[in-house]
């Protein structure tokens, strides 16, 4: 999977490293962690699941985030849930 950022989706970073998502067409915001947010921006089509992790792992020590392939993997999926990803696949 390489999930991609939904084009009709706007990001802004706000000052604690959270963004907030949102989609003029539904009139619906999400506010995501400072992890979220590095998952966020790699989430450009071109990189898989597994790139996106070893990217996040290179930025953020690994035992500050325990399970991180699977974290990765259940936030990608709720945003693909929510329409905030599509998935351009392999």
């Amino acid at each position: 999977m390489h999930p991609r950022r939904n084009p009709d989706v706007k990001s802004s970073l706000l000052p604690d490293g959270y963004v907030v998502l949102s989609c003029s067409k539904t009139d619906w915001a999400h506010t995501i962690n400072p992890v979220g947010a590095l998952v966020w921006e790699f989430c450009d089509g071109e990189h898989s699941l597994e790139q996106i992790a070893g990217e996040i792992s290179g930025i953020i020590p690994g035992d500050q985030l325990p399970d991180l392939d699977q974290q990765i993997s259940l936030f990608v999926d709720e945003l693909l849930v929510s329409g905030l990803l599509v998935d351009v696949g392999s």
